[in-house]
């Protein structure tokens, strides 16, 4: 079985395991959502029209994904929207092609199926593998989340893996396929190998005054410079109004009578509940009949959790009693969750009550009440919340002011003067970015917009990270121009001194082959061009080796050598040096799996094959879809 998992781990298994991504993994949970009404429409796919807030929603996720990633350790200014767009939208418009396909299809996931898939994640279990509610509240309130945003997003991406499991269970893979794999994916072949270093050749090259002209000309553009702008600004944030405004008593306890409502509204309930569901096999009459027979054992003192186990359909709670632990407004069916907060005391049991899942009778088990602390210990936090909010309202009339100044002023003193903030000027920056504030992209975009550097305007505020905003205008402008060859000889000299060194090198490589391939010994060949060859190398695909990755594709890529006749190649690496390979053996592989093993790997290699004939299927949904980028 090493075999397969070699193969699996070598290049043919990179090639195979192209896993298509749900649209729930590749955006986070949130980018599933689609809330189009009212909003710009950034492209529409079928008729069916993807929102700009859906598409910014994608970046900020990857953008927040691939940071998590690289541990935090990259510039938010690396990561653009310009950089990051394109895939986000690629996803967008495959997850919407396979939604339409899967409503074509008639696919459908039950949203009892949905609960009970949710109740069995790990993420949400406690140490002891039970489906743990309050869990589930703080990763959703993590991760600013609601309940039934979660239910919806996970249903709709079951009914799309639906969709991937059904093409992808079609594909298989014969014995004698196989077999070819295995043995082709176990092959090993033997080499020598030199390099040609290319750094020892640049003493044979001489450039002439025609040489350099001649370059220079023909790659201007990468010697044009980008235009650049020094701008001033007048910076203001949230903290300078903290000390401006005072909090009186009386809005402290209207902010704490707010909060007691809050914490009340978190209540909590434990329930138990016995469900009956209509479904293929039982109409609404018998399971209302069903639920009724319970109802009359309850009444008559039968024990709720033992008529649980008897009586409930849903499988996920029935062992433990029909116990769906604590939880708090927004999980469950609206019409079960007023049955649940209607009832008064622990050991209350509701009458029936129907939902879309079916019947249930429902006993309250638990009421938990979060802790509410005292007007005086929670008097400072009050106090810093209420400071907050009301800094935030000046800030916001600030930049109402500001606004109107910047529009009004030919410069940036009154408002430096209304705000008591110094004019600040940064240094040159280019569409790129810069440093510090330059490096923020709505900054950036203001520093060049049309009013600010063709029209000479303040430009329009710009909200800044940390609760700040900035209007800015041009101080100093260096256009885009093209350099002269004496401002970038030197640049230009050393660019075609290495391009003379990889073409020489290309050349005593070529010559190298020229001169094995005529039937000259290794030896008088390294003797000749100063090389150093390793002899009879055996190389895997996959294996660990001390060879290149470069040599070993060539290896790999030579054709099988004839009679005693070996093969030869060559391979030129970013750094200008040559890598001479001489094919000389190839040990074929085995195939010598047991038949337990084969029906393994054939399982393995045929939901790979399903998953690469899904990546198809999504491909040609694209071909023939109709696309407007707006």
């Amino acid at each position: 079985m090493q075999q397969f998992r070699n193969l699996l781990r070598g290049w043919l298994g990179k090639l195979l395991l192209i896993i298509f991504i749900l649209p729930f993994a590749f955006f986070g949970i949130e980018g599933i959502f689609n809330s189009n009404s009212g909003q710009d429409v950034a492209f529409v796919v079928n008729g069916v029209e993807i929102s700009k807030i859906e598409v910014s929603r994608g970046i900020e996720n990857q953008r927040r994904n691939l940071k998590q990633q690289m541990g935090g350790n990259i510039d938010d200014s690396f990561l653009t929207d310009d950089l990051l767009r394109p895939r986000v939208v690629e996803g967008l418009i495959q997850k919407e092609l396979i939604r339409q396909a899967s409503e074509k299809e008639g696919l459908a996931v039950s949203s009892s199926l949905v609960k009970s898939y949710v109740r069995s994640l790990p993420q949400f279990q406690d140490e002891s593998g039970s489906f743990s509610n309050d869990k589930l509240e703080t990763l959703l309130v993590q991760a600013n989340f609601s309940k039934a945003g979660l239910f919806s997003a996970v249903q709709e991406s079951m009914v799309l893996e639906q969709l991937q499991s059904g093409i992808g269970a079609t594909a298989f893979i014969t014995t004698p396929e196989l077999e070819y794999v295995v043995k082709i994916n176990d092959q090993k072949r033997k080499i020598h190998y030199a390099t040609l270093q290319a750094a020892p050749l640049k003493d044979a090259v001489e450039l002439t005054s025609q040489e350099i002209e001649n370059y220079f000309n023909e790659n201007k553009a990468q010697y044009r410079t980008e235009e650049k702008v020094k701008v001033s600004y007048v910076s203001v944030a949230l903290e300078d109004f903290t000390s401006d405004v005072t909090v009186e008593e009386t809005d402290l306890l209207t902010a704490y009578d707010e909060y007691k409502k809050g914490l009340i509204a978190q209540e909590r309930r434990r329930a138990s509940h016995i469900l009956v569901e209509v479904n293929d096999d039982r109409d609404e009459d018998e399971a209302k009949a069903r639920i009724q027979e319970a109802q009359q054992k309850l009444q008559s003192g039968e024990a709720f959790e033992a008529l649980a186990q008897d009586y409930s359909d849903d499988i996920a709670t029935a062992s433990a009693g029909g116990d769906l632990d604590y939880a708090g407004r927004g999980l469950y069916d609206p019409t079960f969750e007023d049955a649940l907060f209607g009832l008064a005391k622990e050991g209350d049991i509701s009458e029936i009550v129907k939902t879309e899942f079916g019947f249930h009778i429902i006993k309250l088990t638990g009421i938990e009440t979060p802790e509410v602390a005292s007007f005086e210990a929670h008097k400072d936090q009050l106090a810093q919340e209420l400071k907050r909010q009301l800094a935030r309202e000046k800030l916001d009339e600030a930049v109402d002011d500001i606004s109107r100044k910047a529009f009004e002023s030919g410069d940036l003193q009154l408002i430096s003067e209304s705000y008591n903030k110094p004019i600040q000027t940064t240094d040159f920056f280019t569409p790129r970015g810069g440093a510090g504030v330059a490096a923020d992209p709505d900054f950036i975009t203001a520093a060049f917009s049309e009013a600010v550097l063709k029209e000479g305007h303040n430009s329009d505020v710009v909200e800044l990270p940390n609760n700040r905003v900035a209007v800015l205008r041009l101080a100093e402008y260096q256009p885009a121009r093209d350099q002269s060859l004496a401002e970038v000889e030197t640049l230009v000299k050393t660019a075609l001194t290495e391009q003379k060194v990889r073409e020489l090198a290309k050349q005593r490589a070529a010559q190298i082959i020229e001169k094995l391939e005529a039937g000259e010994a290794l030896a008088s060949v390294a003797e000749e061009f100063g090389l150093e060859w390793s002899q009879d190398v055996e190389v895997s695909r996959q294996a660990a080796t001390e060879v290149s990755r470069a040599i070993l594709s060539k290896a790999f890529e030579l054709p099988r050598p004839a009679s005693d006749k070996p093969s030869f190649g060559t391979v030129a690496l970013p750094s200008g040096n040559q890598e001479i390979v001489v094919l000389t053996e190839v040990l074929e592989g085995e195939f010598d799996l047991a038949e337990a093993e084969v029906v393994q790997a054939k399982a393995s290699a045929s939901q790979q094959f399903g998953s690469q004939d899904f990546n198809n299927y999504v491909a040609s949904l694209r071909d023939s879809a109709e696309i407007e980028m707006r």
